[in-house]
């Protein structure tokens, strides 16, 4: 018996090496944070409203569409605020701040499977006769 355990406690440094090293190799794949947040952005989103400077202005907005596949992204009915189409990128330091290709950065206060919040400030030269200006905050679903 004696024989036994002083072969098992020679053989433990051995296991535990083996056993370490295997967790230590293991890490498996690390899920990328930008890419889960992108994943979360790709689909078409439905208008729920829009508040444009603490005014409700859902209506000048019907029939608006957001859908984004990856980081490209086209709109339905955007006015002046929204493009028709473009690209976006997440920024790796903060995945709840977009910026539009068009150097607007909108910030994702809400996202969840079924809703998404978007709150950016939107101006263009020219001022009304561009179209509505101002602080936005679009709320959609799924």
């Amino acid at each position: 018996m004696i024989r036994s355990i002083k072969t098992f406690c020679g053989f433990l440094p051995v296991l535990l090496v083996v056993v370490m090293s295997s967790l230590l190799s293991c890490k498996g794949d690390d899920p990328d944070p930008v890419q889960e947040q992108i994943n979360k952005l790709t689909a078409t989103w439905q208008l729920e409203t829009v508040i444009n400077d603490d005014v409700d202005v859902s209506s000048q907005f019907t029939g608006f569409s957001l859908t984004v596949d990856g980081t490209r992204y086209s709109t339905q009915n955007g006015g002046s605020p929204w493009p028709a189409m473009g690209t976006y990128e997440l920024l790796p330091d903060n995945l709840n701040l977009i910026q539009r290709d068009d150097n607007t950065p909108i910030t994702i206060t809400e996202i969840t499977t079924e809703t998404l919040v978007l709150r950016f400030n939107f101006s263009r030269d020219g001022g009304v006769r561009e179209g509505i200006n101002g602080s936005f905050t679009f709320s959609l679903t799924k």
